[in-house]
């Protein structure tokens, strides 16, 4: 089963670049950290992409803009469904890549869902 994502996790652009994410939310917690949500995710921002090369029109991952996979059926915050370790998607970089991030590690191993 897929763990759930808290604040501890570590989320990665194709190009290594560390995303940033809030949690919206404090009334879930797994050892202090809050779960973070899918709309969490579409939140986050990408401070040190390393697309960055001008001269190939690349542009960096600035932000996500997609989930694709990874929103629980089953566990919720408010009508939300919480994000899980198998979430990647898309983010704002060209060139555009089918899945540009991915979960390195859901930051957790005691709460896992569907």
């Amino acid at each position: 089963m897929p763990c759930v994502l808290t604040t501890a996790a570590v989320i990665r652009c194709k190009h290594q670049g560390t995303f940033r994410v809030t949690a919206s939310q404090h009334a879930l917690t797994v050892d202090g950290n809050p779960v973070l949500l899918v709309s969490d995710l579409l939140t986050a921002t990408v401070p040190d992409c390393k697309n960055i090369d001008a001269s190939k029109s690349q542009l960096p991952c600035v932000k996500i803009t997609a989930v694709s996979t990874g929103a629980s059926r089953l566990l919720s915050v408010h009508g939300t469904p919480v994000a899980l370790d198998t979430a990647e998607g898309t983010t704002q970089a060209s060139p555009v890549l089918p899945v540009a991030w991915q979960v390195a590690s859901a930051g957790q191993t005691r709460l896992s869902t569907d």
